[in-house]
């Protein structure tokens, strides 16, 4: 049986309802992608403009969803990076409901849908000044640290369980 070489995100979205992206595409390119989404969206490029008069322009640039939106995704890609931590195998699917699962007016999750749909299609297709050999390569040594990481822990991992269980036996014979 031949290796398939692309795997598909569904979406939520009417226009493009699901995403091809390469067979190596893992939960934390998406991670990756949401710390970029968190960059973009950081409301930082209105220093010098602060105004607390309702008809000024700082008043109508829509700080408080930019900020909402960034936190969104500052706070998926650290989630998606804990999953994967804890699930080595954690699907690009769940992640992706995640990063998309963004609650606020219609237009904005829209907004959300859309910059996650073009920051998937860019980083994958190298766009944008985005790398995906590169990045997918610094992604893989997240990955070679996280079998690692559980290598050295499974061990103390197994004695403690190994330990609790003999205890166990033995409270229950007694």
């Amino acid at each position: 049986m031949k290796k398939a070489t692309t795997q598909t995100i569904s979406t939520n979205l009417i226009s493009t309802p699901t995403i091809t992206v390469p067979a190596s595409f893992t939960a934390l390119h998406l991670a990756h992608i949401s710390w970029n989404l968190f960059s973009a969206n950081s409301p930082t490029h209105f220093e010098n403009e602060f105004s607390i008069h309702e008809s000024s322009d700082f008043a109508h640039y829509n700080i408080s969803d930019s900020m909402d939106i960034a936190q969104h995704f500052y706070d998926c890609a650290f989630a998606i990076g804990s999953n994967v931590e804890r699930n080595f195998d954690y699907s690009i699917q769940d992640a992706f409901n995640m990063l998309d699962a963004f609650y606020g007016d219609t237009c904005v999750r829209e907004d959300v849908s859309t910059q996650i749909e073009h920051a998937i299609r860019d980083f994958v297709d190298s766009k944008s000044g985005y790398d995906y050999a590169k990045h997918t390569d610094y992604i893989a040594q997240d990955y070679t640290w996280i079998v690692e990481a559980t290598q050295q822990v499974l061990p103390s991992q197994i004695a403690k369980l190994e330990e609790q269980l003999a205890t166990l036996k033995a409270k229950q014979s007694a």
